[in-house]
């Protein structure tokens, strides 16, 4: 199984537990971001949509709670380094 398989049946069976992925920006920097998997609440946003499966967009869980809005963002599966859940944690 490759790191992108592993992580999305990662994210499956950590039900709606919150998540923390740890992953390296597009442009070099370091970026933690914790999230509800299930979270389907809709997704309100001007930046470009992706059919790109390796990417995930998730409500990063401290900025919704701090501002309420704007807390939609996206990685690329392929660029994270840590992703913990249920005390289950996988480092790439």
């Amino acid at each position: 199984m490759n790191k992108p398989e592993i992580i999305r049946e990662f994210l499956n069976a950590s039900g709606s537990t919150i998540v923390s992925v740890e992953f390296i920006k597009k442009d070099g920097t370091y970026r933690k971001v914790q999230f509800n998997p299930r979270d389907r609440q809709e997704i309100k946003g001007f930046g470009p949509s992706t059919n790109d499966p390796n990417i995930i967009r998730i409500r990063d869980f401290s900025i919704a709670k701090k501002q309420g809005q704007n807390a939609w963002r996206s990685f690329d599966v392929r660029r994270i380094v840590k992703i913990t859940a249920n005390g289950q944690t996988f480092d790439f």
